[in-house]
């Protein structure tokens, strides 16, 4: 809209009044619009500024250039959201107090919010303790409220999740004694979030469904939605799959009639159906909402739920046995997630080069806190490449300061696997169709042991070994090792037919006790030692191709479950005359 060719000074006061109250309407619906709608948002936002300026306007010029940067914050244009947000907060400063005080504070949130979505939760807890001091010097009990309940989310990503609901609480109290439906309904909802995380599941689901009643009175859609996709949440988590599968049907049919900002919403409702659907007595009615979900999400670009509906698909085809097809899926569901990590981490590099600038910008001092988290970054890498090497448990306690670590574990299973002819193949092959080869095998295994909850200890070669039980000792290591190896098997053909190539895979098991331990210095190794071990590799060793050779005493563990076949009696070196079996097929 073109402002009107009127010189302020010459409107009347009813006049100018009337003006402005349109300035600051606009800028609400701006404000309100925001995740529903951007497009429309801007255009309310712009139209606002526009008359603003040409009325000289100062708190409608403030307004609208605050609007604009929590619009571009939620669009993720967090350069674009840092400066929008600077330069309103220099604007809110020269007006009357109350109001500076006021507009300051929802700045100050609306940083910590922007800084929070870019991984930088504790820089954001220092803006949303600006937001309340600022918010209390106004005395103005909503933005008291929202910036408690900011502090109170923060708190839960940096996993302090009983500090955490402190705040949300405090938050929740002083939004039911105000007037303020949007405050009140998201209060509800992040005290819901906070006790479905401690597992207090009869408070959250109360919650939830007070969040949906405000925003339903409202007729907030997407707020409804939300609300009660948290309610199926905790329904599911209590066991109640029928329930909670009739409120995500119901929310699916109620977000195939609307049009607006609704499509990532429905990418992972029609996930969950699917998922349920998928363990139910009717798992063929999984196929479609699963293919949807995926559907909608490669198109509207919501890679976690584009890998989450993979991995969902990739079992769907498991359990109809159909495993190229679950293979296939489960590489697309890690080739997602690599894809995912590397683009946050770029991503990540970025903000932080433009948090750092506009910081450096606006106080020297802020530059050592940046740096800071910048170290913290640093570090979080250091430690996930750790994982890559360590099991968790070994590496927390590395970073802990043990120096040696070595334990004894009574009852474990051993799995060696080999490619048998692997060496003449390679003969044949160039050295990148090698590593190819070995990749997508071991790859997929690396899949099955992370299933399984087993630990892949090393490769050597065209050798491959894990263990169940270490370093967290559990009760059904030997099925889960059992499960795994009949994975190996199908997955093998599967990839021998698929390549062109005449591979198989000869496996040993044994059950009993080993010594685990790290080793090294510079390069970190886990491994096992002992007579299990030696004994699980010559299984391996006096195996035949494409079978599972087990001792007696693996055969014994799953006897029942598994059908075996007997062997005669083998001169096992270093043991003796063996009675060993291959394990066939899961019962």
């Amino acid at each position: 809209m073109t402002p009107p060719d009127v010189h302020p000074e010459s409107r009347s006061s009813s006049e100018r009044n009337a003006l402005r109250q349109r300035i600051l309407s606009l800028t609400a619906q701006g404000y309100g619009l925001r995740n529903n709608n951007p497009r429309f948002a801007r255009e309310y936002v712009a139209e606002a500024l526009a008359l603003a300026e040409e009325a000289e306007f100062a708190e409608g010029i403030a307004e609208a250039t605050f609007v604009n940067g929590v619009i571009d914050s939620c669009a993720a244009a967090y350069d674009t959201a840092f400066a929008h947000l600077s330069r309103a907060g220099e604007l809110f400063r020269s007006l009357e107090k109350n109001t500076a005080l006021y507009g300051q504070s929802r700045v100050a949130r609306w940083m910590g919010i922007t800084y929070r979505n870019i991984g930088m939760a504790v820089t954001s807890l220092e803006y949303f303790s600006q937001a309340l001091t600022l918010a209390e010097e106004a005395r103005h009990q909503a933005a008291v409220g929202y910036a408690l309940m900011n502090m109170g989310d923060s708190y839960m990503v940096i996993n302090e999740p009983e500090k955490s609901q402190d705040f949300r609480r405090r938050a929740l109290e002083i939004a039911l004694r105000t007037d303020d439906t949007e405050l009140q309904s998201q209060a509800l909802w992040s005290m819901a979030r906070a006790s479905e995380s401690l597992k207090q599941y009869d408070e959250a689901y109360q919650y939830y469904r007070q969040s949906f009643a405000l925003r339903a009175a409202v007729g907030d859609t997407l707020g409804m939605g939300t609300s009660r996709y948290g309610m199926a949440s905790v329904l599911e988590k209590q066991g109640n799959i029928a329930k909670a599968f009739r409120i995500y049907l119901s929310l699916w049919h109620s977000f195939r009639s609307v049009t607006v900002g609704v499509q990532q919403t429905e990418a992972f409702i029609t996930l969950e159906i699917g998922r349920i659907y998928a363990e139910s007595a009717k798992p063929h009615r999984a196929l479609p909402f699963l293919q949807r979900s995926l559907s909608i999400a490669a198109r509207v670009g919501v890679q976690p739920v584009r890998a989450s509906a993979n991995e969902a698909l990739a079992k769907y085809y498991k359990r109809l046995g159909e495993y190229e097809q679950a293979l296939s899926y489960f590489e697309e569901f890690h080739r997602i997630n690599a894809d995912i990590a590397q683009r946050e981490s770029k991503q990540t590099i970025q903000y932080f080069r433009q948090a750092f600038d506009f910081e450096r910008a606006q106080k020297e001092t802020e530059i050592y806190r940046l740096r800071n988290e910048e170290l913290a970054v640093a570090n979080a890498q250091s430690e996930r490449l750790l994982l890559n090497v360590l099991p968790e448990a070994i590496a927390k306690r590395i970073k802990a300061g043990e120096t040696t670590i070595a334990e004894r574990f009574a009852d474990v299973t051993v799995l060696f696997a080999d490619i048998v002819g692997f060496t003449e193949l390679s003969a044949q092959q160039s050295p990148e169709a090698v590593v190819d080869i070995l990749n997508r095998i071991f790859s997929a295994f690396d899949i099955f042991s992370e299933q399984y909850n087993l630990e892949k200890i090393k490769t050597i070669g065209d050798a491959y070994m894990i263990v169940g039980g270490v370093p967290n000792p559990c009760d059904d290591h030997a099925e889960s090792v059992a499960k795994m190896a009949l994975e190996m098997q199908n997955t093998v053909r599967m990839l021998s037919r698929s390549m062109g190539l005449d591979i198989a895979i000869r496996i040993g098991i044994h059950t009993g006790e080993v010594v685990a331990g790290v080793i090294g210095q510079k390069k970190f190794s886990y491994d096992l030692w002992g007579d299990t071990v030696n004994t699980a590799s010559r299984m391996e060793s006096q195996g035949e191709a494409g079978k599972i050779h087990c001792t007696e005493v693996v055969k014994k563990r799953l006897e029942g479950r598994y059908a075996f076949e007997k062997r005669d009696r083998l001169e096992i070196k270093g043991k003796g005359l063996m009675q060993t079996y291959f394990l066939a097929e899961m019962i």
